[in-house]
């Protein structure tokens, strides 16, 4: 057994980071592997004997990052059709949740009614935690993916604010009008206290108070402070003011908030992982065996009539069609907010005299079973009712003057989505003249990560020859398409220190002779782009740019790689007039 906080942190560490290594690999949402790796570690580290009453100290505030994350994702004008769904959703099918989630726990479980209640309350949320990794498996179309992703960052806070009320519910005996009252202050003081905070920090940074390099902390700093904030002034809407916060920043036009994004996204995922590995590792593998067979009742009763049910009172009236509505069923998983306030809540019952019995095992297995279950089906569930986005096939190209356009004008032929990203106005007229998608706006906004994946990007090629307009152009677009994906000229601008300072290393698609000056000389001598059909080899003189496989795929590639029939070879060559054969 593992005793010392440092030796136990750095386990959990290495489990933390592991488990969503392995996941990606092998095609699986990372919550299930994290889950799986913290019952592992169980018998090995005890969290509570650890850490002590730190423990859910730093729950509170992983989860609250967690929230602030999925806030910044939440811009109000992107939910168009699916509003009001969000809205039902989060209330009406909330409290359906609930019902059935309590009658559930009351006919499987031998306690007492109002604890069984508080389960069923506590099972109510599901979260960003494993909505949005399920999502970026599934890959659902419009509006599946937005009423999901809303739903998912709502219902945490919401979520935890119920379970709050009906705990006290239990522990105080309020009347009806003291819980309504309770639940309407809390609500009121974290979204008070997040929009407060949040208006503080973007002046701030509107007026330059806060120099750019401390943008992160000042940031993490925000997000910290309005959690405590309002835990003080209400207990639990902490949560609901870190989803204000975000949803404040994400919703405002005065401050550009892509580079805090970029600098959240990698705290959000550092706490999901340490949050579903300590939570796990609470639990001991006897307590959910014993346990196993009134989980899967309760988990059952969720997934096959508490979200069919919410989900009905959700679209009720609305334009949602039956497939979107059946995937919007299938998708029911529960989050990591649900396993640490049943961890926090069986010690408060237990302070106050009252047993929890297998509250946290129950919840635990609960949330496994109804991820494990979304993991597996979700992306299934898509393509089978035909709402699954297609795989990702296109290529962007950054700068690159006239070659850029014959490079797409011969990739559009092989029906290769490609977008240009515009850097000089003497050849984007030609792009456009040709029918060829530009994205002209801001390279730091987030309308240039949305217009990439809503174009399906899959390559990035950095043709500018500007070092630091290529490198910042390519961390952004490694956000979407992995930095394995991303390719340039192999020419010294971009080798030699420009000044910054990049984990992003493009694979050369040229010879180091081929410089972006070279090229767009050598392009008004008669240099061309062609393509050509089946396995054969580059005549001399042609250079291979590209294969585009017969399954569609775009490989950058060499001259000396197999080519199958049924390929495409797209090459630059001598040529005097572009050729396809």
């Amino acid at each position: 057994m593992i005793t010392d906080p440092l030796s136990a942190l750095a386990v959990l560490a290495c489990v933390a980071f592991i488990a969503p290594l392995v996941a990606d690999r092998i095609g699986i949402p990372s919550v299930i592997l994290l889950l799986g790796g913290g019952v592992a570690l169980s018998g090995t580290i005890d969290p509570d004997e650890v850490f002590g009453e730190l423990l859910f100290t730093g729950v509170g505030v992983g989860v609250a990052l967690l929230l602030f994350e999925g806030g910044l994702t939440l811009n109000w004008s992107q939910l168009r059709e699916g509003r009001a769904v969000v809205a039902r959703l989060v209330t009406f099918g909330a409290l359906l949740s609930w019902g059935i989630g309590s009658v559930a726990a009351v006919l499987v479980l031998d306690v007492p009614t109002e604890v069984a209640i508080l389960i069923g309350a506590i099972l109510v949320v599901s979260g960003p935690t494993v909505v949005m990794p399920l999502l970026r498996v599934a890959r659902p179309r419009e509006p599946s993916a937005s009423i999901l992703r809303w739903e998912g960052i709502l219902i945490d806070p919401l979520g935890a604010v119920l379970a709050v009320v009906v705990l006290d519910a239990v522990l105080e005996e309020r009347s009806t009008i003291g819980i309504a009252l309770q639940a309407g202050s809390t609500l009121l003081a974290g979204a008070a206290v997040g929009v407060a905070v949040a208006a503080a920090t973007l002046t701030a940074l509107r007026f330059r108070v806060i120099s750019d390099h401390l943008h992160g902390s000042a940031t993490l700093a925000a997000v910290l402070a309005g959690y405590a904030l309002a835990n003080e002034l209400r207990p639990e809407s902490g949560l609901i003011a870190a989803t204000a916060l975000g949803m404040a920043f994400a919703n405002q036009r005065r401050v550009p908030v892509a580079h805090i994004v970029e600098f959240t996204e990698g705290l959000a995922t550092t706490a999901l992982g340490m949050l579903f590995v300590v939570l796990g590792a609470r639990v001991s593998m006897g307590e959910i065996v014993d346990y196993l067979p009134h989980s899967f009742a309760i988990a059952a009763a969720l997934v096959l009539i508490g979200r069919p049910l919410a989900v009905l009172a959700g679209t009720a009236g609305s334009n949602i069609d039956h497939k979107n509505r059946a995937f919007l069923m299938v998708l029911a998983p529960r989050g990591v907010v649900a396993a640490a306030v049943a961890s926090l809540f069986a010690i408060e019952l237990e302070h106050a005299g009252l047993e929890p019995g297998p509250m946290v095992p129950v919840v635990m297995t609960v949330v496994t079973v109804t991820v494990v279950l979304a993991g597996l089906t979700a992306r299934l569930a898509a393509r089978r009712l035909k709402i699954a986005e297609p795989k990702p096939t296109g290529v962007a190209l950054i700068g690159g003057g006239p070659f850029a356009v014959e490079f797409a004008e011969q990739l559009l032929r092989q029906s290769i989505p490609v977008i240009h990203v515009a850097l000089q106005d003497e050849w984007i007229d030609e792009a456009v003249a040709k029918g060829q998608l530009v994205y002209s706006g801001r390279l730091d906004s987030e309308d240039f990560i949305t217009t990439m994946q809503k174009t399906g990007v899959a390559e990035a090629v950095a043709l500018s020859g500007e070092s630091h307009i290529d490198t910042y152009v390519l961390e952004r677009t490694a956000r979407i398409v992995g930095s394995d994906h991303v390719h340039g000229l192999a020419v010294p601008e971009l080798d030699e220190d420009s000044g910054t300072d990049s984990r992003i290393e493009p694979k050369p698609i040229l010879p180091r002779t081929f410089s972006a000056s070279r090229l767009r000389f050598l392009f008004g001598t008669g240099l061309r782009v062609r393509t050509v059909h089946g396995p054969r080899h580059p005549r001399s003189g042609w250079i291979t740019l590209c294969v585009v496989t017969s399954a569609g795929l775009v490989r950058f590639t060499d001259d000396s790689t197999d080519v199958a029939p049924g390929d495409a070879v797209v090459q630059l060559g001598p040529g005097l007039t572009p050729q396809s054969s």
